[in-house]
């Protein structure tokens, strides 16, 4: 049998280039969060060279409100770690913007809770600012 190698890796340490809201592709009534991110020394395969992570909304979520719990609260959570600054940010847009530009140590965290049978899902989480 051919021995297979992947390359597969569990962190990574990379500046956040872009974060558009855009209408979730399975669920046209929701709205996600797409993170671009350029990282160093890892040769990422596709068109753009980066990583790319999505964090949805959930149908409850609004801008200034979100479900305490929910993989988004989880994810700002995870920012306002980071920096108390983001403690004081009134809007997840503004969480966001806050984001762009700066680098970070990404590492896969689960945020979520396991639902119906379905292992909680791991997302590109920020740890560290660079």
């Amino acid at each position: 049998m051919v021995e297979r190698h992947t390359e597969e890796f569990t962190d990574f340490i990379g500046t956040v280039e872009s974060i558009d809201k855009e209408a979730d592709k399975f669920n046209e009534d929701r709205e996600e969060f797409h993170i671009q991110m350029k990282p160093e020394g890892i040769e990422v395969k596709g068109d753009t060279g980066f990583i790319h992570e999505w964090i949805k909304m959930s149908a409850k979520a609004t801008d200034v409100v979100i479900p305490e719990g929910s993989v988004l609260d989880n994810y700002i959570k995870e920012l306002e770690i980071l920096n108390k600054e983001v403690k004081k940010m009134v809007s997840v847009t503004e969480v966001f913007a806050w984001m762009v530009g700066k680098k970070f140590r990404f590492v896969r965290k689960k945020l979520g809770r396991a639902y119906q049978g379905h292992e909680a899902k791991s997302y590109w989480t920020p740890v560290s600012l660079q």
